[in-house]
Protein backbone atom coordinates (compact mmCIF):
# COMPACT_ATOMS: atom_id res chain seq x y z
CA UNK A 1 0.00 0.00 0.00
CA UNK A 2 1.53 3.29 -1.10
CA UNK A 3 1.42 5.77 1.82
CA UNK A 4 -1.81 8.22 2.58
CA UNK A 5 -2.67 10.95 4.40
CA UNK A 6 -6.22 11.45 5.67
CA UNK A 7 -7.79 14.13 7.46
CA UNK A 8 -10.71 13.47 9.86
CA UNK A 9 -12.48 15.69 12.26
CA UNK A 10 -9.09 17.32 12.44
CA UNK A 11 -6.59 14.24 12.79
CA UNK A 12 -4.65 13.34 10.05
CA UNK A 13 -4.18 9.59 9.50
CA UNK A 14 -0.96 8.39 8.22
CA UNK A 15 -2.22 4.88 6.05
CA UNK A 16 1.18 2.45 4.71
CA UNK A 17 4.69 1.97 5.62
CA UNK A 18 6.72 4.62 6.59
CA UNK A 19 9.85 4.18 5.34
CA UNK A 20 13.05 5.86 3.37
CA UNK A 21 11.22 5.51 -0.01
CA UNK A 22 8.74 8.41 1.34
CA UNK A 23 10.37 10.35 4.19
CA UNK A 24 10.67 13.15 1.71
CA UNK A 25 7.43 13.35 0.56
CA UNK A 26 6.07 12.66 4.40
CA UNK A 27 8.17 15.66 5.67
CA UNK A 28 7.00 18.00 3.27
CA UNK A 29 3.37 17.39 3.75
CA UNK A 30 3.53 17.56 7.55
CA UNK A 31 5.91 20.48 7.82
CA UNK A 32 3.46 22.16 6.03
CA UNK A 33 0.31 21.08 8.25
CA UNK A 34 2.43 21.68 11.10
CA UNK A 35 3.24 25.14 9.80
CA UNK A 36 -0.28 25.95 8.69
CA UNK A 37 -2.01 25.05 12.26
CA UNK A 38 -1.35 26.00 16.04
CA UNK A 39 -2.06 22.08 16.94
CA UNK A 40 -1.94 18.86 14.74
CA UNK A 41 -2.59 15.36 15.88
CA UNK A 42 -1.42 12.94 13.97
CA UNK A 43 -2.45 9.48 14.48
CA UNK A 44 0.12 6.67 13.66
CA UNK A 45 -2.69 4.02 14.44
CA UNK A 46 -3.34 2.98 10.74
CA UNK A 47 0.47 2.46 10.12
CA UNK A 48 1.49 -0.75 8.88
CA UNK A 49 5.46 -0.51 9.07
CA UNK A 50 7.83 1.98 10.41
CA UNK A 51 11.85 1.80 9.62
CA UNK A 52 14.76 3.98 11.58
CA UNK A 53 14.46 6.87 9.09
CA UNK A 54 10.82 7.16 9.41
CA UNK A 55 10.82 6.85 13.28
CA UNK A 56 13.91 9.51 13.25
CA UNK A 57 12.09 12.11 11.19
CA UNK A 58 8.56 11.93 13.55
CA UNK A 59 11.39 13.00 16.32
CA UNK A 60 12.65 15.56 14.18
CA UNK A 61 9.08 16.98 13.36
CA UNK A 62 7.95 16.91 16.83
CA UNK A 63 10.90 19.14 17.84
CA UNK A 64 10.55 21.56 14.69
CA UNK A 65 6.85 21.69 16.17
CA UNK A 66 8.26 22.43 19.92
CA UNK A 67 11.12 24.96 18.68
CA UNK A 68 8.08 26.84 16.70
CA UNK A 69 5.82 27.21 19.83
CA UNK A 70 3.58 24.88 17.90
CA UNK A 71 1.28 21.07 19.55
CA UNK A 72 1.69 18.55 18.13
CA UNK A 73 0.53 15.08 19.10
CA UNK A 74 1.30 11.45 17.57
CA UNK A 75 -1.14 8.55 18.78
CA UNK A 76 -0.92 5.01 18.47
CA UNK A 77 1.54 4.31 20.95
CA UNK A 78 -0.51 0.79 20.76
CA UNK A 79 0.28 0.14 17.19
CA UNK A 80 2.39 -2.87 17.64
CA UNK A 81 3.94 -2.44 13.66
CA UNK A 82 5.82 0.45 14.89
CA UNK A 83 6.60 -0.03 19.23
CA UNK A 84 9.81 -2.27 18.40
CA UNK A 85 11.44 0.65 16.05
CA UNK A 86 10.34 3.66 18.21
CA UNK A 87 11.67 1.24 21.53
CA UNK A 88 14.70 0.68 19.38
CA UNK A 89 15.63 4.16 18.08
CA UNK A 90 14.55 6.29 21.46
CA UNK A 91 11.94 7.85 19.97
CA UNK A 92 8.98 6.45 21.69
CA UNK A 93 8.74 9.18 24.09
CA UNK A 94 7.14 11.86 21.28
CA UNK A 95 3.93 9.69 21.32
CA UNK A 96 1.16 10.42 23.46
CA UNK A 97 -0.14 8.51 26.17
CA UNK A 98 -3.54 9.87 25.66
CA UNK A 99 -6.32 8.15 23.07
CA UNK A 100 -8.15 10.85 21.16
Amino acid sequence: MALQIKETQGIFEILGKISSNNTFFLKRHLEFLIESNESTIISLEKVSALDTSGAHLLEQLYHKAMKGNKIISFIGEQNRNIQQVMTATRTKYILSHDRI
